[in-house]
């Protein structure tokens, strides 16, 4: 096999999924977990075996997502709240992805963060404020629903 990690990281990524999706089985994986696993973000709120050694095979990195946390909650600690498109120009995602970090790798790790329950409202609904985001952000605060987790 030319890459055992990677088919290790599927496997993984398979199991953890097909546990989300189960009725019987579902409550054992948190949401925020679960779509970290489907989006491939790098779980970096979660300590565990199940990812540490598979870092290198996750699609966005575990210093994408230090970068946007860090940035995220430095601001917020700070009240200073911003739009996605603010997020945007500061990552320079629309100038030559500063970092690596483009819009996708920007909606999946908030994604990932809200799920996981970081912030308050105020913020989220600063970041999705009318016409001040892109549409295929919106789903940055939407409900987690079993169907959207099978890879």
């Amino acid at each position: 096999m030319k890459d055992l990690g990677k088919a290790l990281f599927n496997l993984q990524r398979y199991h953890i999924l097909q546990t989300k999706a189960n009725l019987q089985t579902q409550n054992l994986v948190p949401d925020h977990y679960a779509y970290a696993w489907y989006a491939e973000v790098y779980p970096v709120l979660d300590k565990g075996a199940l990812h540490e050694d598979l870092e290198p095979h996750f699609a966005i990195t575990a210093t994408h997502v230090e970068k946007i946390k860090k940035y995220a909650d430095d601001e917020w600690m700070n009240s200073k709240m911003h739009s996605f498109y603010e997020f945007e120009d500061h990552f320079g995602c629309r100038n030559g992805n500063k970092d690596g970090i483009s819009r996708e790798v920007l909606i999946k790790v908030l994604r990932y963060m809200f799920l996981k329950k970081l912030f308050d409202d105020i913020f989220w609904k600063k970041l999705l404020e009318t016409a001040k985001f892109p549409t295929e952000a919106s789903v940055i605060t939407a409900k987690l629903k079993d169907i959207a987790l099978v890879p």
